[in-house]
């Protein structure tokens, strides 16, 4: 009868420690040990928005998985040792874009100050990096290309008083998509990014 008694306690007192060890493993995921939540790739776009923090006008950009995967069928085609020049020509044609410069775009003032075409522009830029700098390097690399290339002078309206028909209001309303890829070809590290800035061009009356 006492050893009955003994085993019962025993048998209580190893489902006790049974119980507090899953507690204890379950603490803090709901209950799925070993999942995290999964978190976005943004840091990429933070730092180009980052970059902005000075500029009049600002482009908000995103991470896009449907540039990053263009991105990838471009390499697949031309290679993770092209050049980055090679690489946007080749990008352009897997987006269907028609490629300028920002410095061409209707909302910046080396095109004059005002488009005289309403419609979308849009301009493509790559940047390649093989010496083993982190995705936020190269991702300042891209900002100092886009800065190079006038894209701290972009604005968003402009008043045509010359315009025949009266004073015409030109506005211009900017996107940006940022995506980046890494790989190894031939033992050599390398990470690609690229950036789709677009420009919607608008005209109207002025008020």
């Amino acid at each position: 009868m006492k050893l009955n008694k003994v085993l019962a306690l025993a048998l209580s007192g190893v489902m006790a420690v049974s119980m507090l060890a899953g507690c204890s493993g379950n603490s803090g995921n709901g209950g799925q040990e070993g999942e995290q939540p999964p978190v976005a790739d943004n840091t990429i776009a933070s730092v180009l928005n980052d970059e902005q923090k000075d500029n009049e006008v600002k482009v908000n950009f995103t991470y896009s998985d449907s540039l990053e995967a263009a991105l990838q069928k471009t390499l697949a085609v031309v290679g993770g040792k092209a050049d980055a020049d090679k690489v946007d020509s080749y990008l352009q044609n897997v987006l269907g874009v028609d490629d300028v410069t920002v410095k061409e775009f209707y909302g910046h003032p080396n095109n004059g100050k005002g488009g005289n075409k309403v419609g979308e522009q849009t301009a493509v830029v790559v940047v390649r990096n093989d010496s083993g700098k982190t995705v936020d390097s190269v991702a300042k690399e891209m900002y100092k290309k886009l800065s190079d290339g006038g894209f701290e002078g972009l604005t968003e309206e402009w008043l045509d008083k010359t315009n025949v028909n009266g004073q015409i209001k030109w506005s211009f309303d900017y996107t940006g998509e940022v995506a980046a890829v890494t790989g190894v070809e031939n033992n050599q590290n390398y990470t690609y990014v690229a950036v789709v800035v677009t420009c919607n061009t608008t005209k109207a009356l002025a008020d």
